[in-house]
């Protein structure tokens, strides 16, 4: 039971968090601690091997010098490096107490220094003590011929200085030592940057898991829920992946989904067989109205049917997909609604044409037909007349067409200019049901065709009183 817990814990969100933090963090220590053991063992400096190479070499040819010439060697050695300062050193000297002697090749003992061991035991010089193994001098170039005891002095002077000194003990015990300045440059650590190297490329694929496992589902879980708001937006499925949380998410997200859009096709589906079952009784009523008698109350019956077959007709529009399927054309938009206001015009009603534009946009024209229509209906029956003009101006994407439908009427309050877009709503008791009302979907049919050709619709207030309808169309290049 334990281990099942512990494995959602480490499948959530939370739990994948906590094992990249760690990871992370000892990457991080593990890259800092190599590094300072990495720079801390650093091999000396190339210059300081190089002196005590040298130095080995001049110690092995004065321990095959006759004594009477080494003197005279170390004073050519002084002249030719002034730099080096070269000494001889009595074997008891005290500046030799304390050091540690050291040999790089015991193994190789030739007779030199076994007569040398030897004379040293018969005279009155005390032996010397069994010179050690030392790595830094097995680690030089030339191996040494003659197996002199070697020590070493280390002294840093300043950041960038050391003070070495080389002694070297011969056959004879006494000592030569050799001191010299040298400065370091020390050389770039080369395996402190392959760790750190390593290190940055280990937290980057720490990095990229976390994209893939946890941003990139949470990214899709975004996309779609996003989807859902738009207008005929089709179910856009999650991918069921990820830490535990955001699979929950994404399977709930997927049902309500499919749960919305069901509802929705049930509620067109009803409507549209409402208003579609009603229009049957419709026709015959007014088939039926031309018997009525006398002339007064049929003309009241009639004005009465064509009320209820408008408000059937807007219900049907509204509720019905248009031409979604049809690819747009291209349409003079100025050819269109000349058109539509002589037909209104035709009809008896007060509809003027005050601008004029001759413009190409790429639309549908039966749904852009009902748009205007519905725009042009729904001014004349609220203010009884209106203006219509169409012009070319210039916005952030470019020259759009702007079509106005311009009324006198009592206007609509500020606080429901943003709700009458929506299906279903009805302005102030100014625009109350009557004789002239509807269902209110004359301007949300209008917004749905306007989203349908990338036209926006905006609600102004006309100068003087009334109500101004704005669309906005882009232009067909």
């Amino acid at each position: 039971m334990k281990q099942l817990r512990w494995f959602a814990f480490l499948n959530s969100i939370a739990g994948q968090l906590l094992v990249l933090l760690l990871l992370a963090t000892a990457l991080f220590l593990t890259g800092i601690y190599i590094s300072v053991r990495a720079a801390r063992d650093a091999p000396l400096a190339p210059p300081v091997m190089l002196f005590t190479e040298r130095q080995i070499g001049i110690a092995e040819t004065l321990a095959q010098l006759p004594e009477a010439q080494a003197s005279t060697f170390l004073e050519k050695l002084q002249a030719l490096h002034p730099g080096v300062d070269y000494q001889l050193l009595d074997g008891k000297d005290p500046r030799l107490e304390g050091l540690t002697w050291v040999s790089r090749n015991l193994a190789l003992k030739d007779q030199t220094h076994e007569e040398s061991v030897n004379q040293s035991r018969s005279g009155d010089v005390a032996r010397p003590r069994e010179p050690q193994r030392d790595p830094f001098f097995d680690s030089l170039a030339n191996p040494q011929k003659i197996s002199i005891p070697l020590a070493r002095t280390l002294s840093a002077e300043g950041s960038n200085m050391v003070h070495v000194t080389i002694y070297s003990r011969m056959l004879d015990q006494k000592v030569i030592s050799a001191s010299i300045h040298i400065q370091i440059r020390t050389p770039p650590n080369r395996q402190v940057e392959s760790i750190l190297v390593f290190t940055i490329v280990c937290m980057s694929l720490l990095l990229l898991w976390a994209i893939i496992f946890l941003i990139r589902p949470l990214r899709r879980l975004a996309q779609a829920t996003n989807n859902i708001a738009k207008e005929n937006a089709t179910p856009q499925k999650v991918d069921v992946a990820g830490p535990t949380e955001l699979r929950v998410a994404a399977l709930a997200l997927n049902k309500m989904q499919d749960r919305i859009h069901q509802l929705i096709d049930d509620r067109t589906r009803m409507l549209a067989a409402v208003g579609h079952d009603l229009r049957t009784p419709v026709t015959r009523l007014r088939l039926r109205a031309d018997t009525v008698e006398p002339e007064e109350v049929k003309t009241a019956f009639l004005r009465d049917l064509n009320m209820m077959d408008g408000l059937l007709k807007r219900l049907m529009t509204y509720f019905s997909k248009g031409e979604i399927d049809d690819d747009p054309v291209r349409l003079e938009l100025s050819s269109l609604v000349d058109s539509l206001v002589c037909e209104w015009d035709d009809a008896g009603e007060s509809v003027a044409l005050v601008g004029y534009a001759n413009m190409t946009i790429l639309a549908r024209p039966n749904d852009l037909m009902r748009m205007v229509d519905n725009l042009i209906d729904n001014a004349i029956k609220y203010a009884g007349s209106c203006e219509v003009s169409l012009s070319r101006e210039e916005s952030e994407k470019g020259d759009v067409a702007c079509l106005r439908v311009i009324d006198h009427g009592p206007g609509i309050a500020q606080e429901d200019k943003l709700h009458l877009l929506e299906p279903f709503e009805r302005g102030d008791k100014a625009r109350t049901m009557n004789d002239k009302s509807g269902f209110g979907l004359g301007l949300a049919i209008a917004r749905k065709v306007a989203q349908m050709h990338q036209a926006t619709l905006e609600l102004t207030d006309t100068v003087g009183g009334g109500l101004t309808v704005i669309v906005r169309f882009p232009i067909a290049s």
